[in-house]
């Protein structure tokens, strides 16, 4: 990998002023908080309803009929789980395959990106699975308090898997090999790119903190904040992906 000198701040400045002019690249992830909002809220109504109805009939909640119940409910969260983190996964990659068109001169083509991301369906699948099995393993690193500096280190050196995969056609071990190799051949730029987009996640929550008490307000600006900075770092990695492998960009 050559290392290749861009202006990074510069870049990112650049990323920030693109996203207000495509500002639908924030529309898939938003979608997907809005269905994961309710998938949730439908999973807790279910759950709470059936313990209501129980507890309605005298003398049947007792421990084990309490332990069953919350037996059946455990599966069902975590399936849930799964399932918004992978739809999660889909959406970045559809906001990725529209970034790449928006550096490109085009217009943010969403539908585009939709017809990539479920062309990449079984690396995106791949990606989830191994980041499920670092994540345990970070999970129990953590107990000796290095489990979230590994994470923030692997997700460092991997932060253009998703593009190596969607922009660049790679499977999923070749898109992690390509992402460990440009971050050590272009750690400052690399580091700088990662640093932006942590940043403007903190500014993100902070944002969403200070109208929390806004009631059905908040909701709404948590989806627009949440969107747009996912759609910040979409643009910001395919940018650097692009500019660092040395992919024509304009």
């Amino acid at each position: 990998m050559v290392n290749r000198q861009i202006d990074a701040m510069a870049e990112l400045q650049h990323a920030f002023s693109v996203l207000f002019k495509n500002w639908v690249l924030a529309i898939p992830t938003a979608l997907v908080a809005v269905v994961g909002s309710v998938l949730l809220l439908t999973v807790l109504a279910g759950t709470m309803a059936s313990f209501g109805i129980a507890g309605m009939t005298p003398g049947s909640i007792d421990p084990t009929t309490a332990l069953h119940m919350l037996a059946t409910a455990g599966p069902i969260l975590g399936i849930f789980v799964v399932v918004m983190i992978l739809l999660g996964l889909l959406a970045q990659a559809v906001v990725i395959g529209g970034a790449e068109h928006v550096w490109h001169g085009q217009p943010a083509d969403l539908m585009g990106g939709v017809n990539k991301a479920l062309s990449k369906v079984p690396p995106l699948f791949g990606l989830f699975l191994i980041a499920a099995v670092i994540g345990f393993f970070c999970l129990l690193l953590s107990f000796i308090l290095i489990g979230p500096l590994v994470g923030i280190v692997l997700a460092f050196m991997f932060m253009y898997t998703l593009p190596a995969i969607v922009v660049g056609n790679e499977g999923v071990l070749a898109a992690l090999g390509t992402s460990w190799r440009l971050v050590r051949a272009n750690f400052g730029p690399s580091a700088l790119a990662f640093i932006g987009i942590f940043v403007a996640y903190i500014i993100g929550g902070v944002i969403e903190m200070v109208f929390s008490s806004l009631h059905l307000l908040s909701v709404v600006i948590n989806l627009i904040v949440g969107g747009l900075t996912a759609a910040f770092a979409a643009l910001v990695v395919v940018r650097f992906y692009d500019l660092l492998r040395g992919a024509p960009a304009s």
